[in-house]
């Protein structure tokens, strides 16, 4: 059963809901303290659902929140200044658009029985970055796709223990480019899903180099095809509480864009995308030298700051110290509502974050009624850390379920799948397991004390490295004793583990280390293909029985034996073919849906792209009749 901690009396929900992706709730304490955060996906088993927060908030006990932090404006503000003094891609025409949450946000906000404080967005995602970090004083950057009724899309904050936040300059949607939606539409270009996929495209960029004709492409695309750049993407059934916003692509403009990179490989594709994405970031951190700006520390949040390459860049751009949000993406902006709601509360202390365990945990009994549920076998061990690192020896990967389960993106020991990394083709094996198509090699995780031997650059940035949200070059001792975890690139983006707040994963590594001399050893999120990261003890041996993964540990000493299950893994297979033919017949009556609609939605574009072309036909005969006048006006001066 999912119970939500017990919750202090005037605490603060933090919600995210702008009815496309990303729905996550978050639980404050009025003095600060994190009591609890989920996205809606880890329970409705539907990656980056995007719906109603209906089911996180079923017997919610409402009599202990005193206010509902919504992660984004009451409704559409547009500034009087939009000028950024750091930004360097102003867009050639203004928007005079802005997206705005439909009526259904606004009735579903009128049901919870609390009253709202709506947060700036970006805002919300510095605030889930300082008031995590330790720093006493910052830097902070947002940098994201925008949301409904926020007119910004990232900026530059200053951030004070005792003060606050405060923005130092911001970046107007309607007047500047968003590297974010090149980076998104590349995505598409290149096969894959956008807003779920930018990450292989990351990795995919090490096997590549920066191409100039290529560069020449995108730079186009960014600067002077911005808004038909846009216009390739566009989101459907937004609010819909039965099926899940879907990111559709527009596939025909799609061909047209695609045309334009004949010739060049989708490796040096991802690898200009990339070189142009760093580029652009580091001019923004020197413009911002510019006006003054000068920090020792930097805090970053927003789904720009996923990108893991991106963040070793700041990081040598001369920060002392940097840490970026954990749950860097929407997800993350739940918590930084909160936060920020709960920093303006005269008792509010903030603390450096120790873990990301804020999720649903699971007791003994739930797990051992799991187990009998599937009628599986298992032993009990005294000793799971030796048993896992020998089993870990041998080679074996075994899937570990601990514990609250994580918050953000990244599975950092409760909901991990654990592996040796000194294999190189270890990666081909997991993927095989989990029905991956990754190219970046997965995560290594290395004690704490350990880490100065595996990994360069770490001063400044071992705290946030224990979220495994930046990379590092790797030391020739690393790439010699764990290559399934260095990148092409001579990177490897590790997870740092320390004995308080992992103990068990500790005792893996070191039982791991004393055998082996091995430092490190792999973590991938406990997953398989398409599905978010397991939450229950169920989701956990589904997993284990649809990717045949060699052991499944639980919590209290449980050991499940593949080889000893076979059997139930071939029968819970083969029962399960029914459940995958009833959701691709749903996908399939989706994709009907989506073609009636088709029509409509495509007419409707051209409409917009025609009425693009007039606006820069208009801007074009201005441009003409100014430089006219401009003429006429020195010329009748000169007479």
């Amino acid at each position: 059963m999912l119970e939500i901690p017990e919750i202090p009396n005037y605490s603060i929900l933090g919600l995210n809901y702008s009815g496309v992706h990303d729905t996550t709730i978050a639980i404050v304490s009025p003095t600060g303290e994190i009591v609890f955060a989920s996205s809606l996906e880890r329970i409705s088993r539907v990656k980056q659902d995007g719906r109603l927060p209906s089911q996180l908030l079923e017997n919610f006990p409402w009599d202990r929140i005193a206010k509902v932090a919504v992660s984004t404006h009451a409704e559409v503000w547009i500034p009087e200044n939009t000028r950024s003094l750091v930004h360097p891609s102003p867009l050639q025409i203004p928007r005079n658009e802005f997206l705005q949450h439909g009526a259904k946000f606004y009735e579903y906000l009128d049901t919870l029985p609390a009253p709202k404080k709506f947060v700036c967005h970006e805002l919300s995602h510095v605030s889930s970055a300082f008031w995590l970090s330790g720093f006493e004083q910052s830097l902070c950057f947002s940098y994201d796709g925008g949301m409904f009724n926020c007119p910004w899309f990232g900026g530059l904050y200053h951030a004070d223990l005792n003060k606050g936040i405060q923005p130092l300059d911001r970046f107007a949607a309607s007047h500047y480019a968003k590297i974010t939606s090149l980076y998104t539409v590349v995505t598409a270009l290149l096969g894959f899903t956008p807003l779920k996929h930018e990450g292989k495209i990351t990795g995919l960029a090490a096997y590549g180099k920066p191409n100039t004709r290529c560069c020449e492409i995108l730079e186009d695309l960014f600067y002077q095809d911005y808004y038909l750049m846009e216009m390739m993407v566009e989101w459907i059934y937004p609010y819909s509480s039965e099926i899940n916003p879907i990111f559709m692509v527009h596939e025909e403009r799609k061909k047209l864009l695609i045309d334009k990179f004949q010739g060049i490989s989708r490796e040096d594709i991802a690898a200009t995308l990339q070189h142009i994405s760093e580029e652009h970031i580091i001019s923004i951190l020197n413009n911002a030298l510019k006006q003054g700006w000068n920090y020792e520390s930097i805090c970053l949040a927003g789904g720009l700051f996923a990108n893991v390459k991106i963040n070793q860049k700041i990081k040598e751009f001369g920060f002392k110290n940097i840490f970026i949000a954990p749950p860097m993406t929407d997800d993350g902006a739940a918590l930084g509502a909160a936060l920020y709601v709960a920093s303006k509360n005269p008792g509010f202390d903030s603390k450096k974050v120790n873990n990301m365990f804020l999720g649903y945990a699971f007791s003994e009994s739930e797990i051992t009624k799991s187990i009998d549920k599937f009628g599986l076998q298992f032993d009990k061990t005294d000793h799971p850390a030796a048993f896992i690192a020998d089993k870990l020896i041998s080679g074996a990967v075994v899937g570990i379920f601990q514990g609250k389960m994580e918050y953000g993106p990244r599975a950092l020991g409760n909901r991990s799948i654990l592996s040796q990394a000194t294999i190189p083709d270890i990666n081909d094996k997991l993927n095989k397991k989990l029905c991956r198509t990754e190219f970046m090699p997965f995560a290594p995780m290395t004690r704490i004390e350990d880490a100065k031997d595996c990994y360069e650059g770490l001063d400044g940035a071992e705290h946030t490295a224990e979220f495994m949200t930046i990379t590092f070059n790797c030391t020739d001792l690393m790439k010699a004793q764990s290559p399934a975890v260095v990148h092409i690139d001579g990177t490897a983006r590790p997870q740092l583990i320390n004995k308080q707040n992992h103990p068990l994963i500790y005792d893996i590594i070191t039982n791991y280390k004393k055998k082996t001399g091995i430092n490190s050893i792999i973590n991938t999120s406990f997953n398989i293909h398409e599905e978010p990261i397991v939450c229950s003890a169920v989701d956990a041996i589904e997993g284990f029985l649809s990717s045949g993964l060699d052991f499944l540990y639980f919590e209290g000493g449980y050991i499940i034996d593949f080889q000893k299950n076979k059997d139930i893994a071939l029968t819970y297979l083969q029962n399960n073919r029914g459940r995958t033919s009833q959701k691709e017949q749903r996908l399939q009556a989706i994709n009907l849906e989506l073609l009636r609609q088709s029509e409509t939605y495509f007419s409707q574009l051209q409409a917009k792209e025609a009425q693009i072309s007039l606006l820069a036909a208009a801007a074009d005969e201005r441009l003409k009749l100014i430089k006219k006048l401009d003429k006429e006006l020195r010329k009748h001066q000169s007479g």
